[in-house]
């Protein structure tokens, strides 16, 4: 079947956040929503489309940036509320995928939940963009269920399925996160509930963590934007007081965060700058300050 000739199924919604795309990303997201159904949640001070519709997909200015998490959160309610779709497939604005994707991995997901019928979320095997690499944990060894499931302890959002009965009940994002280790969080409530989460070999997506990779001595480091710190290092602080947060990534993650705090400044351009959002960041989660009062006071 040609791609013009693609039928979108409509069992399964995109959820999809714009963050001032580039001219280069609206083109690509203008092909896929010709045959995608759906919703475009927009996080831009100003609005990226003019219509109320890009192709199949409603489209949702909010001119305003109110974080990933809470972006999703819109577009899952509009998609419970406007569609019958019981899938949701996530995906960001350089997502690179061709117009079958949602309904590939949402099949793929049905089929690995009929021998795991545990399933709550499953992402995409991730490349990096630039390097070709799969991106993979140093620290976890994975685990292969199966020749088409890989259990994960946490899964990026970026190209993963759900459903909305497993979304009613492990709930949605928590908006406070604002913007890191918001997957984290949802993956870790799921399997608070009894759920796994998991990628699949079968289905691969290009995507950049960061805005760039640099390699120190053999060891290869994804530097994010400054402000970026700021969340990583504040989320960090606030998801220590969780129970169903597991120990190990607090242990990893904390000593992770130290060596940052140390060498940045030294060895990363820019680094002086990001150790300052690190350090507010450190501040704003041992004080528990919000996110508006974060905005307001900077």
């Amino acid at each position: 079947m040609k791609e013009t000739e693609h039928t979108p199924t409509p069992s399964v919604a995109i959820v999809m956040v714009l963050y001032h795309p580039r001219k280069e990303d609206t083109e690509r997201i203008m092909r896929l929503t010709e045959m995608c159904r759906g919703v475009i949640v927009d996080n831009s001070a100003t609005r990226s489309f003019e219509e109320e519709h890009v192709g199949l997909m409603h489209y949702m200015p909010l001119l305003r940036n109110v974080g990933i998490a809470e972006a999703q959160n819109l577009g899952m309610r509009y998609v419970f509320d406007h569609t019958d779709a019981t899938h949701i497939v996530f995906l960001d604005q350089d997502s690179d995928v061709p117009i079958t994707y949602a309904e590939d991995i949402a099949k793929t997901f049905d089929s690995i939940k009929r021998d795991f019928p545990n399933l709550a979320f499953l992402g995409p095997k991730t490349e990096n963009k630039e390097t070709g690499k799969e991106y993979k944990s140093v620290i976890h060894k994975e685990k292969a269920l199966s020749s088409h499931f890989i259990l994960k302890r946490e899964v990026i959002s970026s190209g993963g399925c759900t459903t909305r009965e497993i979304l009613e009940k492990v709930g949605l994002n928590n908006s406070k996160l604002f913007i890191d280790y918001v997957d984290f969080d949802w993956c870790w409530r799921a399997r608070s509930k009894g759920y796994v989460c998991g990628v699949t070999p079968d289905i691969t997506i290009m995507h950049m963590v960061g805005q760039k990779t640099i390699y120190i001595g053999g060891y290869t480091i994804i530097v994010s934007s400054p402000t970026r710190y700021f969340y990583q290092f504040r989320n960090y602080m606030w998801l220590l007081r969780k129970n169903y947060v597991p120990l190990q990534w607090k242990i990893n993650k904390g000593i992770k965060h130290l060596t940052q705090f140390i060498y940045f400044p030294v060895f990363i351009k820019s680094g002086t700058t990001c150790w300052k959002y690190m350090a507010k960041g450190f501040w704003a989660g041992l004080t528990r300050t919000s996110e508006k009062e974060y905005r307001t006071s900077t």
